[in-house]
């Protein structure tokens, strides 16, 4: 908004330098104050445990094959996004295996499965939650030359194919249509204020979760999600004053 206001003014100003505007007469100026940003509605933990047990037996019910695959490439899809905090779209969608690895933390020798994403905000990387490790599972399974082997033989490869995409190598337009119907079939698209819930509302879970559940910092919180501090204390003030008052007390 702000770049359209100075590019409009800049034109009022060749305008009456030239004589086509009289500079006697005010002109009109864009507003540049939008609407006050809100909050995706996120799923309580209670609701992420019914999607998760749901999306299977949702799978299951599809009446057609092609069907089928789409439902089970959603919810693999979901359950990444719930995993790792990324953006759905850009940060997603083009993620391939050769973007993922397996960290391990010299000092406390534990494995971590690390994905490097680029989107809004460039490319970093980000620590996968342990649980991604059986959604990753089950999408290699649907494809032969990355069914050999154990998951982290695969990582080492750098198989440079599309992690979301379907047997035939399809990759979805948008998914955004498929989670709507999953939302209405799992009873789950509505919050409780009554805002419909989107692909976004995984992220906005996750962050959530790692806030007040797990006490992650917001520092640290920010640059898993490729987002600044301010952010996230503008978004979830409710939440950081919360973690606050539990350190405090």
């Amino acid at each position: 908004m702000l770049t359209h206001a100075a590019a409009l003014s800049r034109i009022f100003d060749v305008a009456v330098r030239k004589g086509w505007l009289s500079d006697k007469h005010p002109v009109a100026r864009l507003n540049t104050k939008g609407r006050r940003s809100v909050a995706r509605p996120a799923f309580e933990p209670m609701e992420v445990s019914k999607l998760l047990a749901f999306m299977p037996v949702w799978v299951e019910q599809a009446d057609r094959s092609a069907v089928a695959e789409m439902r089970e490439l959603l919810r693999d899809y979901v359950e990444v996004l719930l995993y790792t905090g990324m953006r759905h779209g850009t940060e997603s969608v083009n993620l391939k295996w050769q973007h993922i690895d397996i960290y391990k933390d010299v000092q406390t020798d534990l494995a971590y499965t690390r994905i490097w994403v680029s989107g809004k905000t460039g490319r970093r990387s980000l620590i996968a939650k342990h649980t991604i490790g059986a959604a990753l599972e089950r999408i290699r399974s649907r494809f032969p030359d990355l069914a050999v082997g154990t998951l982290a033989e695969i990582l080492a490869r750098k198989h440079a194919e599309w992690v979301f995409r379907i047997p035939s190598g399809h990759r979805p337009n948008s998914l955004g249509g498929t989670f709507r119907r999953l939302m209405l079939a799992s009873g789950l698209l509505k919050s409780a204020a009554g805002a419909n819930r989107t692909l976004y509302s995984l992220r906005h879970t996750y962050a959530t979760t790692a806030l007040l559940a797990e006490g992650v910092d917001v520092h640290t919180l920010a640059r898993q999600m490729g987002t600044s501090v301010v952010m996230i204390e503008r978004h979830y003030s409710k939440l950081t004053a919360t973690m606050a008052a539990g350190r405090l007390a």
